[in-house]
């Protein structure tokens, strides 16, 4: 591999100059940052990267340029996986990356409906709308849609802490490795015995299904103002609950989830894994039947839970996951291979001042 990492340069600030009918003027150029065989890197795509991190997560100053390096590090793997794709011929719609993304749709709408029918019938409805916002198509105004639609963006960056827009990218790098994975080394999915006996080892760390009933109240808006009023509602709804006052009543009259409203709050059996993580983080400390949680956010709102039942997670509820986590960890391992033999096969030069290269 010939990997030259220089500091900014004359290659690196490329300036251009441009006759116009007054005489000349000067016109600056996006630094390029990195080029890896026919693909350049440009500094302004590494700037708005960190910068959108930096919305999520917070990191010192003094490791700013080891934060930096580490995505431009992710984009050179990239133009890697690019190069090959575009040597086979590999293409990844918007419709196919929301395709992966559906059981994340159906996990979050399922807190809201219920009924399998109308649950798939939305979730239908946001991936069409989605995909139409994505390719910028004329679309009929839908204010309720478009609300459920920012809802679920707003499920997505709160748990991954990543802006959607990235997120969705993300996913397509993703699917866009693993076909070039299975086309350059051919790996393949786990074998049932090999996911049977990663279960039966791990059965303890799969946790439990759950029965809960919840009301949940979604602020107004991001406004402080907005937060404390949902707050002190839940508050007062649960000193009612604690005071005697039917749960499910409430549920009915107060929840804003009006699917499972209708049916007193009733969410049924879910497996922890399957909810949003604050939800289930809460009610995974939750032990005696009947109990009634405090007041607690989530990423769709605030809650209070009351759980009704508590039992082990059977091989067949969680098969799918077991075998989408062995079939990923193999994948990682053999991507990591191949874009070593691949670095080693290109010509990268990194243009990056005080570049820290990855270990």
């Amino acid at each position: 591999m010939k990997m030259i990492n220089y500091t900014m340069s004359a290659v690196a600030c490329m300036v251009l100059l441009f006759a116009s009918t007054s005489g000349f003027t000067w016109e600056t150029y996006d630094s390029v940052i990195a080029v890896v065989n026919d693909t350049s890197i440009i500094e302004s795509e590494i700037d708005s990267k960190f910068s959108q991190l930096l919305k999520f997560k917070s990191i010192p100053k003094n490791r700013y340029v080891a934060e930096k390096s580490r995505i431009l590090d992710k984009y050179i793997e990239d133009a890697l996986v690019m190069e090959a794709a575009d040597n086979e011929a590999i293409v990844v719609t918007d419709r196919r990356v929301l395709g992966h993304i559906e059981e994340l749709m159906k996990q979050y709408f399922s807190t809201k409906i219920q009924d399998k029918k109308k649950l798939d019938k939305q979730v239908a409805k946001v991936m069409n709308r989605l995909e139409k916002q994505l390719a910028e198509d004329t679309m009929v105004d839908d204010k309720e849609l478009d609300a459920n639609i920012d809802g679920f963006i707003g499920f997505i960056e709160s748990r991954f802490q990543i802006g959607f827009k990235d997120y969705f990218e993300e996913i397509r790098a993703q699917i866009m490795r693993e076909q070039v994975m299975s086309i350059a080394i051919g790996v393949s999915p786990p074998g049932p015995d090999e996911a049977m006996d990663f279960y039966k080892k791990n059965k303890s760390k799969f946790g439990d299904e759950v029965w809960v009933k919840h009301i949940l109240i979604v602020p107004a808006g991001g406004s402080f103002t907005a937060e404390r009023d949902a707050n002190q509602k839940m508050s007062a709804l649960r000193e009612r609950i604690m005071a005697g006052e039917s749960f499910e009543k409430l549920a009915v009259v107060n929840s804003q989830d009006r699917e499972s409203a209708a049916r007193g709050g009733d969410l049924g059996w879910k497996m922890l894994a399957e909810m949003d993580p604050y939800l289930a983080g809460y009610i995974n400390q939750m032990r005696g039947t009947g109990q009634i949680s405090q007041v607690f956010k989530s990423g769709m709102g605030y809650h209070i839970v009351k759980l009704m039942g508590r039992r082990p997670i059977t091989y067949e509820k969680v098969e799918r996951l077991i075998m989408y986590k062995l079939y990923n960890e193999n994948m990682f391992e053999q991507f990591k291979k191949w874009v070593d033999r691949r670095k080693k096969e290109s010509e990268i030069q990194i243009f990056m001042k005080n570049y820290v290269a990855s270990t």
